[in-house]
């Protein structure tokens, strides 16, 4: 029988997990998607699909084979040596991610309050550090409230800017092109792999200890539909909005809070915490697969190496622009990704022709 209690639960992490500062500022959907236009609506179907797939087979193989760091989950799918490498790459990017996720925490108080850089990113390096010493179950049962909640507000303040601006959709779309924006990707077709590449240094690390978790292999079909679909129809809403006001929106640190500024200007402040709350709920479960790695939870040496990353993220968030920080990281950390993600499709399909053997 399912349990949807847990599903909808680790749907509501994994959704909170992807919504970091990159999604809940709005750089992502202009980097990797309005940047190319109407294209970019086929480069989240692209993303979807993959996603959803990548979701799957990392929280099966967590639940099969018992991996308990990322370490074990990059061996298994893909071999000794390459594991190896890519776990302390991994390491080092999701310490370079959280001085992204601090610095966009950082920019959004300062656009929205005027509040000093430093006293942003330290606020977020606080809430972060108290919910790591937490543990991953007490982190999980609050991301998996707080994800939800952050998707629909953004949904909410995108459909009203949708409806406000629909009828510049079309020429928006042509627009963005002409325009001088960052863009992640050379090319559409690219945009979806690579944005799910982004993702997988940091999923592939947490959700195979998650499927762990799982009662059932349905279970884990279920969260692997549900997650994904969410964030893909929360993306749509979001591009569509962005495209449709594209000139007002495309240099702005934070586009999101630029289009609550558009709707209403009070509600643009107040969805500055939304957008907080939404880079909280990423840079904490990013930074906990780096602890649990090296140190066990509830230990002396667990609580340093937390003090210690915390720091270091703070430090490395005030030395570019966050927009200009997130182009420079991000990309690159997709491309890696994309080794991963062949890694697993290769294992997969070994393992399909193997069982297709065995079978009479």
């Amino acid at each position: 029988m399912t349990n949807w209690y847990s599903v909808l639960k680790i749907s509501g992490a994994y959704l909170a997990f992807l919504i970091g500062s990159g999604f809940a500022t709005g750089q992502e959907a202009i980097q990797f998607f309005a940047a190319h236009g109407w294209h970019g609506y086929i480069a989240i179907f692209i993303m979807l699909l993959l996603l959803s797939y990548t979701a799957h087979s990392l929280m099966r193989a967590g639940r099969q084979q018992s991996l308990d760091t990322n370490e074990d989950v990059f061996r298994h799918f893909c071999g000794p040596y390459l594991g190896v490498a890519l776990t302390w790459y991994t390491m080092i990017m999701i310490i370079a991610v959280a001085a992204v996720m601090l610095a966009g925490a950082a920019a959004t108080l300062d656009q929205a309050y005027g509040i000093p850089a430093y006293v942003g990113a330290g606020l977020m390096a606080v809430l972060a550090m108290a919910t790591l010493m937490l543990g991953l179950r007490k982190m999980l049962d609050v991301l998996g409230l707080v994800g939800p909640f952050l998707i629909l507000l953004t949904i909410i303040v995108a459909s009203m800017s949708i409806s406000e601006n629909l009828t510049y959709l079309t020429a928006g779309a042509a627009k963005s092109k002409e325009l001088e924006i960052l863009t992640a990707t050379p090319h559409w077709l690219f945009a979806g792999f690579v944005y799910v590449g982004l993702t997988l240094p940091g999923v592939a690390s947490l959700l195979p200890q998650v499927g762990a978790t799982m009662e059932t292999e349905k279970d884990i079909r279920y969260v692997a539909i549900v997650g994904p679909v969410l964030i893909g129809i929360a993306m749509l809403i979001v591009l569509t909005a962005l495209l449709a006001s594209i000139e007002s929106v495309y240099q702005a640190e934070i586009p999101i809070m630029a289009l609550a500024n558009g709707v209403m200007p009070v509600y643009g402040s107040i969805f500055a915490i939304v957008i907080f709350l939404g880079i909280f709920t990423t840079v904490t479960p990013l930074l906990w697969t780096v602890c649990s790695r090296f140190a066990e939870e509830d230990t002396k040496n667990y609580r340093w190496l937390v003090l210690g990353l915390i720091l270091t993220a703070f430090l490395g968030a005030t030395a570019l622009p966050f927009g200009q920080l997130l182009n420079l990281i991000y990309p690159s950390i997709g491309y890696v990704g994309l080794t991963i993600l062949a890694s697993i499709i290769i294992k997969d399909i070994r393992a399909l022709i193997a069982r297709s053997r065995t079978i009479p």
